[in-house]
């Protein structure tokens, strides 16, 4: 038991300082007020689409891509935006709520937070089968957030069905994850090797993304944010940190998933809400400050509930 209680505390303890560290130094005003919004855009738009094609250009497809973990995801992904839609519209009445607490509860932060915690668990092999299933969740999270939050949209705000699968396309060609992971597969399929001066290029920007972005989402940590709609926020974060992971983790290990496939699993779906749900609900007329509060509470709560599931499931002997 000590055992597996050191091995969570090495997973979880560098996350949670980093985080911390964020904090303090918005605090001593080391970091400036629009730090984050600085850092999420450098981070979402050059680092992490740089980490995915690192991965995915230097991946083994024959040993990195596994196929039942990606049917998985592909199957369980929209499964838990149904099943959370349906909840939510029979518990809430208020469609910007709706819209925004269905978000919030659906769509993980997987790359941001999770990746680091795969790399703490189970190394670069862990990384590289997350980087290939990471196209498949990236569409899925951005393509359903667009559709819950265009449905549950303020009427003033609702477009029509023509213009929201344009927006939703672009969304999707246009998502710089998703044109990193495209970019790398050339690379991995023909197994060519980027030169020398590009190859640590790459490696600089993709170093840089996990201390950074972990910082920076400790900069948004606000207490005063929580004022107002708190019972919508504690829910929807009980579900994205609690609820769905349990759920999803259980019928994973019942179906057969063991060791960084099911962990992977547990990251993918007990991850924090997605730093971008609060831009999206914002731009598209959701009830953005419920976003926000939820995002926040799901990045300080999933430190801990990640730590215990990581117990639990190392302690089964299912890691």
């Amino acid at each position: 038991m000590l055992e597996n209680f050191i091995y969570s505390v090495n997973v979880i303890l560098p996350i949670f300082i980093l985080v911390s560290l964020g904090v303090i130094l918005k605090r001593l005003k080391v970091i400036p007020e629009n730090f984050s919004d600085a850092v999420d855009k450098l981070i979402f738009k050059l680092g992490l689409p740089a980490m995915l094609f690192k991965e995915v250009a230097g991946s083994n497809i024959s040993e990195a891509l596994n196929v039942k973990l990606a049917i998985f995801a592909a199957v369980s992904v929209p499964l838990m935006f149904a099943v959370t839609t349906a909840v939510i519209c029979f518990a809430v009445k208020d469609n910007g709520k709706r819209g925004a607490m269905i978000q919030g509860i659906c769509r993980s932060n997987f790359a941001i937070l999770g990746l680091p915690l795969i790399d703490n668990m189970f190394g670069n092999a862990g990384v590289q089968e997350a980087a290939l299933i990471m196209p498949i969740t990236i569409i899925l999270y951005n393509t359903l957030s667009v559709v819950v939050l265009t449905v549950f949209a303020p009427k003033e705000n609702q477009l029509p069905l023509k213009q929201t699968l344009k927006k939703i396309l672009k969304n999707i060609v246009t998502n710089p994850l998703i044109i990193g992971v495209v970019l790398g597969l050339p690379f991995m399929f023909l197994h060519i090797e980027l030169p020398l001066i590009a190859d640590k290029t790459v490696n600089y920007l993709s170093n840089l993304v996990t201390p950074i972005a972990l910082i920076s989402l400790g900069s948004t940590v606000k207490l005063k944010s929580f004022e107002g709609r708190v019972r919508c926020a504690v829910l929807s974060a009980c579900g994205r940190t609690i609820f769905v992971p349990a759920v999803m983790v259980t019928i994973a290990a019942l179906i057969g998933f063991r060791g960084s496939p099911l962990g992977t699993i547990l990251i993918l779906f007990g991850a924090p809400t997605a730093v971008s749900s609060y831009i999206m609900a914002k731009n598209m007329g959701s009830d953005h400050e419920l976003a926000g509060q939820i995002l926040l509470l799901t990045t300080m709560m999933c430190l801990f509930t990640i730590f215990v599931f990581i117990f639990i499931l190392k302690s089964l002997a299912l890691l």
